[in-house]
């Protein structure tokens, strides 16, 4: 049975580059994958017009009419080809929503969707700091921000964000009015290792999803080593959706530390995250702005990844209760997904997270050894409850 698999998100979030990098390790060979703007590019060559990735958005904007007649056709070929082909999964990857200046570039529309009829959505994020130092390093995109970092926003680049994710949950609404089901729309963190998008994509029947939860923050390096190794562990049975694969929250404790130290501070240091060199400078009013924002992504984002999992695993090896786990718990329980939850001390979790953690009252599901907790979710997966 065909499957096609929308991949979409903010410009200049790596998408296709991630995606492009991922599918050279794929074992799975039944698949074609669609980039919408070579079809957008083919479409307007044939009708006398020149496409290209310095000019489309000004095109889009001052042209909308004609770029939205291309825009169809590109779509019209790729379901023709999507029902020509003997393959069995259809990625077809573009663009959301993306506003620049005094207009919009739509990237597809409601009649799109239900021509190319997605069984899924995936939005394909990275962290805010990582796409303004994307910007900064092409040319071409630099160029239009004036090659001046300065005016490369952070508050702009959480509401590209925003509005790309906004535009999805809308048409996908809109799809479910009529009577085209969709069965998720997934953000996804480009920080996931490219097997984890690939399990994700070929292998989701087999190795199903699985949320990890656990306390994030200020913890030491030892910590984050035991999550990962435990993550690494999980992954080799489950397809596991990791919080920190979209880590903006590092820009927002290193504000919170620098403002507390010095009330009166105008710019903010920040060390980027995967590579602890780099040190960019940002206005304070900025990231205060952006911050608001950010704080409710990374909240509904968390619960988006939880919504579309099967069971939610909880690695908990601090004693202190940590709001967050405690809510994706709750939010895991009133999705009827299955909870574990590895708590290895001697004194009692909070009554809340021992609550949900021992919800299945015939088997069971908190544990104080790591291997034994993955042992059971393996063996135990044909009971949950949630489709």
């Amino acid at each position: 049975m065909k499957e096609v698999i929308l991949l979409t998100g903010p410009p200049l979030n790596g998408r296709d580059e991630y995606i492009t990098e991922a599918l050279k390790l794929a074992d799975e060979k039944s698949y074609a994958y669609y980039h919408v703007f070579d079809y957008i590019r083919e479409v307007g060559k044939e009708l006398g017009v020149k496409i290209t990735r310095k000019n489309v958005l000004d095109f889009a904007i001052s042209h909308q009419d004609l770029m939205n007649e291309i825009r169809d056709e590109a779509f019209s070929r790729i379901r023709k080809e999507i029902d020509e082909s003997e393959m069995r999964f259809h990625l077809v990857s573009t663009p959301s929503l993306f506003r620049w200046g005094s207009g919009s570039v739509i990237g597809f529309t409601t009649s799109n969707l239900k021509l190319l009829r997605p069984d899924r959505v995936i939005i394909v994020l990275d962290d805010v700091l990582s796409v303004r130092r994307r910007i900064i390093n092409d040319p071409e995109w630099f160029e239009r921000f004036g090659e001046n970092p300065e005016n490369i926003k952070l508050t702009t680049l959480v509401m590209w964000r925003e509005d790309a994710i906004n535009h999805v949950k809308t048409l996908i609404h809109e799809l479910k009015k009529e009577g085209t089901e969709v069965r998720y729309i997934l953000q996804f963190g480009i920080r996931h290792p490219y097997r984890v998008f690939l399990d994700l994509v070929f292998h989701e029947a087999e190795k199903p999803l699985v949320y990890l939860s656990y306390p994030m923050t200020g913890h030491e390096e030892e910590y984050y080593h035991r999550v990962r190794d435990f993550y690494n562990k999980l992954s080799e049975h489950f397809t596991v959706l990791d919080p920190g694969a979209l880590d903006d929250w590092w820009v927002v404790a290193e504000y919170d530390a620098q403002v507390n130290k010095n009330p009166s501070i105008k710019r903010i240091k920040i060390k980027h995250l995967l590579d602890g060199e780099q040190v960019e400078e940002l206005d304070r009013e900025d990231i205060e702005q952006a911050t608001d924002i950010l704080r409710r992504q990374l909240v509904e984002r968390d619960f988006n990844l939880v919504d579309v999992s099967k069971a939610i695993a909880v690695y908990h090896y601090a004693e202190g209760v940590s709001a967050g786990v405690i809510s994706e718990m709750a939010e895991a329980y009133r999705t009827l997904a299955a909870i574990y939850l590895y708590y290895p001390f001697k004194r009692r979790p909070s009554p809340f997270m021992e609550f949900y953690g021992m919800q299945n009252p015939s088997r069971r599901t908190m544990f104080k050894d790591e291997d034994e907790m993955i042992r059971a979710m393996i063996e135990e997966k044909e009971y949950w409850a949630k489709v």
